[in-house]
């Protein structure tokens, strides 16, 4: 017989579990009801015998996800087969339902393409397909069906929820509306699903908020933690260079220009431009005609937060020296040269050869007044008041094929009037 310790008869230790609260019921589906009705048209387009593609997008958190799960449900009421994939098995002659999340497949229907055809597009049944994609994502599997002239398709953008729907599905977390002063923290989510879950459930989990029986009150406004583990987990979808851009452009303010961001970042404008596109397909960023602004202000606290404090007083101390440092003179641009017509074009072609008024009428068989007449008429278009001028402004006048040397005479560019065609 195996001997037995005191310690291991010793009772297991009692471990002290939280109690969590209970799992919230299957919610509803707010502030989609326009887009849940274009995705139903395609569905009774579908259980008509009809092909039909529904696109949906939206940037991270925007609810694709749920949204497609409710349009599922539809489906399944209206008489659809659902399943990952057309061979899955079914009663025959039911439409079918194929659900794409972010898909990263190859296209299902013969040859590698997606079945354009309007009526039984496969396995004799009518087939839908509902793809949910990230907004920005680039061209993906089902662009070649989405354009389509056949069949039916929808593209649905998921955007923010308007105040209104934000609010009931606060209420709906909470049990009860939430008070003045709670409603106007949560409409710091400015209507982004994910964020406006997380807040309200972060709030309640370190009782920054206390739900009562007739409404839910504000008990403290701050940042929860689980907010900020939110924000990091988001970051990390982005490459260095917009995470960068996205915690720099925060510190400066909620809204900043590009005269601040470009030494900060240290990237010509051509390079910002490209990183700005990024953020606004994905919504944390939005650009007006001289700012750059984060269009979501709790988004824009997360990311300010996410900075440590001396590093923010380092920032804006470079972004106030970059400000005091003399910017270099900027040239104009040059406009280019005018829209000439054809005869105007074959005129500043005879002033490049050097003829005079009697020549250049001789060659096109007009007068010489005529031909001083489109003078006249070209110095005044292009703003000048001599021949040499005027090949100047035209083009004409390259550097690179005249001579240094004193009264060498201007030379018309090689081909620029080939097929009668204008500077």
């Amino acid at each position: 017989m195996t001997g037995t310790t005191a310690e291991q008869l010793a009772p297991p230790p009692v471990t002290r579990v939280t109690p969590r609260a209970p799992a919230p019921p299957h919610l509803p589906l707010r502030g989609r009801e326009e887009e849940l009705a274009r995705a139903r048209q395609a569905l009774e387009f579908g259980a008509e015998g009809g092909c039909a593609l529904v696109t949906v997008e939206g940037p991270p958190g925007s609810g694709r996800t749920r949204f497609l799960d409710e349009c599922a449900a539809l489906a399944r009421r209206l008489g659809y087969v659902t399943g990952p994939r057309s061979g899955h098995g079914g009663p025959a002659g039911h439409p079918r339902l194929i659900v794409l999340d972010d898909p990263h497949l190859p296209p299902e229907g013969p040859g590698g393409t997606l079945p354009p055809r309007r009526h039984a597009p496969c396995d004799d049944r009518a087939l839908v397909r509902l793809v949910a994609r990230r907004r920005g994502a680039g061209p993906g599997v089902t662009d070649p069906l989405a354009f389509c002239p056949t069949g039916h398709t929808e593209r649905i953008r998921l955007d923010a929820l308007r105040a209104p729907a934000a609010l009931q599905v606060a209420a709906d977390l909470l049990g009860v509306p939430p008070s003045a002063p709670l409603a106007g923290v949560l409409r710091s989510a400015g209507g982004h699903p994910k964020l406006l879950v997380e807040l309200v459930e972060g709030m309640r989990e370190e009782q920054l908020l206390r739900v009562g029986a007739q409404e839910a009150q504000l008990v403290e406004d701050r940042i929860p933690r689980r907010l900020r583990m939110l924000l990091q987990s988001m970051l990390l979808d982005f490459p260095d260079e917009y995470r960068q851009l996205l915690r720099v452009a925060a510190v400066l303010g909620r809204e900043s220009t590009v005269d601040d961001l470009l030494p900060i970042l240290q990237v010509p404008p051509s390079a910002l431009l490209l990183l700005l596109d990024r953020m606004i397909s994905t919504g944390m960023l939005a650009v007006g005609s001289t700012r750059v602004r984060f269009p979501n202000e709790l988004l824009w606290r997360l990311l300010v937060d996410s900075v440590p404090v001396p590093l923010r007083q380092a920032l804006r101390r470079q972004a106030a020296d970059c400000r005091q440092l003399p910017r270099p003179a900027i040239r104009p641009a040059a406009a280019g040269p005018p829209d000439l017509n054809g005869q105007e074009n074959r005129i500043v072609q005879l002033v490049a050869e050097g003829l005079t008024n009697k020549q250049m009428a001789r060659r096109l068989g007009i007068s010489p007044h005529t031909v001083n007449y489109h003078l006249k008429k070209l110095f005044q278009k292009t703003g000048v008041n001599s021949r040499i001028a005027l090949l100047r402004e035209t083009g004409w006048n390259d550097p690179s094929e005249e001579s240094p040397e004193p009264g060498s005479r201007v030379r018309p560019r090689p081909g620029v009037f080939e097929g009668g065609g204008q500077l």
